[in-house]
């Protein structure tokens, strides 16, 4: 994502594009258009520029319109997903466990990269000419720095930095030991180091990639100083409730798309740098699942409004909250 990426705190973009097929086909098939939802990691008009090809192409393929919705929060696509107003999604892996757990849709396909590679990797982003070069370093320094930390929905940008880089350091809350703490997209991050108002921040690998296409200048002011284990690239997951035969046509068209064709091939390349999808399902959750069971641990223990034992029935309602989405997860994959 991936996987999907995240993030910008401003609620739902004003983009909304329709894009019809062929009249006969709807004639054909008498049924409404489709809505496919994505989030948009970078600016909402690039993510629907990117997409909008891909996006037209399938609406021919099944021979139904297609109507591109672009998201700038992670909670509203979840939300317009499990509320039923969208049938096909792009999103990162923590909001696709929301949209999955609701039982309101399933993966069926991942990203795969120009590469090959089917997963990205978080990083901690500094200015390059700055006295910090490694996460212990970050962590000795934390008092006198400036974080700007990801989105709470994105596991690149926040959930997997908070595991791997924070609380395998001991360190279970940011805000305890940087000077200051902000959200941010992973562009708006990257941005605000590269101006100077922050002094680390959270991205992924990927989006640091975007970044130093689009914008070379400031990403030479760049560095990274650490990366997280690899992250499985973010799914696309239609509505449960799509008919079969739909499904079936979803499918064959997503995960044939590109294959020797080089337009379609420079159109997954505009997407998010892209070789392919492959099939997937649900399963590619579980890591995630793990993920955010620890998220919502940290999130109990740290809440010292309640009493030791109210936190604790708490806890045990979490972990066999986990307990029965590992067995989901694992339950419906096909």
């Amino acid at each position: 994502m991936h996987h999907p990426r995240r993030h910008i705190i401003a609620g739902l973009a004003a983009v909304c594009m329709g894009l019809p097929a062929p009249a006969q086909a709807q004639a054909k098939t008498g049924h409404s258009a489709l809505v496919f939802g994505l989030i948009s990691p970078r600016a909402p008009d690039e993510t629907r520029a990117n997409w909008e090809p891909f996006v037209k192409r399938l609406g021919l393929a099944v021979a139904q319109a297609v109507e591109l919705r672009v998201y700038t929060n992670q909670g509203d696509i979840v939300k317009a997903f499990s509320a039923g107003e969208i049938d096909i999604a792009w999103m990162g892996n923590v909001p696709a466990l929301d949209v999955v757990e609701s039982g309101a849709g399933e993966i069926f396909a991942q990203m795969v990269a120009q590469d090959g590679s089917v997963g990205y990797k978080s990083i901690l982003v500094a200015q390059s000419g700055a006295a910090v070069a490694s996460l212990d370093q970050v962590l000795q320094q934390a008092k006198s720095l400036r974080f700007s930390d990801g989105d709470p929905k994105s596991t690149s940008g926040y959930l997997v930095p908070l595991y791997f880089a924070f609380h395998k350091s001991g360190i279970n809350n940011t805000k305890t030991i940087f000077q200051s703490v902000e959200v941010g997209s992973h562009q708006q991050n990257l941005t605000k180091l590269a101006q100077g108002t922050v002094d680390v921040a959270t991205a992924n690998n990927e989006e640091l990639a975007f970044f130093q296409r689009d914008f070379p200048d400031m990403a030479r002011k760049l560095k990274v100083v650490w990366e997280s284990p690899l992250i499985p690239q973010s799914p696309l997951l239609w509505k449960t409730s799509l008919p079969p035969e739909l499904k079936k046509n979803i499918q064959k068209f997503v995960t044939g798309f590109g294959a020797g064709k080089p337009e379609e091939q420079r159109i997954l390349l505009a997407v998010n740098g892209l070789s392919r999808f492959r099939p997937s399902s649900n399963r590619q959750l579980v890591p995630i699942a793990d993920l955010e069971m620890f998220k919502t641990r940290q999130a109990i223990d740290n809440d010292k409004t309640q009493s030791a034992n109210d936190r604790q029935q708490r806890i045990n309602a979490a972990i066999e909250r986990g307990s029965r989405l590992e067995l989901r997860l694992k339950r419906i994959s096909p």
